[in-house]
């Protein structure tokens, strides 16, 4: 799923792309590879598994799954060893649970799911995730090219500023450069997809739409970081500690939050950026 967000940042900055990565870098969705465990929390799948254990389901011929009784169809689940499975059994069909064909629950977590083991520190079955971790990538702009400065545009085909790869960001800026992105071309880029936050405070009072983003991203160093990131994704709960920051009550909805945070950044600049989820 995509989102649009705005990054709020100082209304004065050298480098747009390196305020922006900073801005966002805690959010990324990652896991020990990307941070140091003190970062992370343990994403428990233990339940879930017990659960695809007993749910009761139909392999169809086509090498699809219906399931029989309520259950999460789990990602975590490898169809490809089920399917191997049935073919060494010679059966094109099956109906019944995975407790049928392997009654041994960790025997079943180590053959048909992506688990090979449990984990080291818990005991249990899971991965170590950010849990802030709210994007994959983003970009400048992108599909909400200009949103934010209430002129939408078309999307570029490629944003000079974005997520990009892990590594080599100057690299494949220096590159960029050499393929034709002109320095000319970023600026319009800049000015497209960033607005002075008074200006979209202004908008929310006229009730303008795109004044309110799918996510909203507190500077950099105001609060905690857990704080800093506010959506308006339903499975998403906005935090207590943004609450209190933003002097807005327990009740208070996301169109209030943006406006309180208009009101508390009113000489910062937010920058639009979409974003992947």
């Amino acid at each position: 799923m995509y989102g649009l967000a705005y990054v709020l940042i100082p209304s004065q900055f050298a480098s747009l792309q390196a305020e922006l990565d900073r801005t966002l870098a805690p959010f990324m969705r990652g896991g020990e590879q990307d941070f140091p465990r003190e970062k992370l929390a343990f994403d428990d799948a233990t339940d879930a598994l017990t659960q695809l254990h007993r749910a009761s389901f139909r392999y169809n011929p086509d090498g699809s799954l219906t399931w029989l009784d309520p259950a999460d169809v789990s990602y975590d689940l490898c169809l490809t060893s089920l399917e191997e499975h049935l073919a060494a059994c010679a059966l094109d069909e099956f109906e019944g649970t995975f407790a049928e064909i392997e009654p041994d629950f960790d025997a079943f977590v180590r053959r048909f799911t992506r688990f090979p083991a449990p984990d080291g520190t818990t005991g249990r079955y899971g991965c170590w995730l950010n849990p802030i971790g709210y994007w994959d990538w983003w970009e400048l702009g992108g599909r909400f090219n200009g949103v934010i400065t209430g002129e939408r545009r078309p999307a570029a085909a490629e944003q000079a500023i974005s997520s990009g790869p892990s590594r080599g960001r100057m690299v494949m800026g220096r590159l960029g450069a050499a393929l034709g992105a002109s320095e000319d071309g970023r600026q319009a880029e800049i000015e497209a997809n960033v607005e002075l936050v008074e200006t979209l405070s202004a908008a929310t009072e006229r009730n303008e739409r795109h004044s309110r983003p799918t996510a909203l991203v507190l500077p950099i160093g105001t609060c905690a970081d857990a704080d800093r990131w506010l959506d308006n994704v339903e499975w998403h709960e906005i935090r207590p500690g943004t609450r209190r920051f933003l002097g807005a009550s327990a009740g208070a909805d996301y169109a209030s939050l943006v406006r309180a945070a208009y009101a508390r950044f009113a000489h910062h600049a937010a920058a639009g950026v979409a974003y992947h989820f």
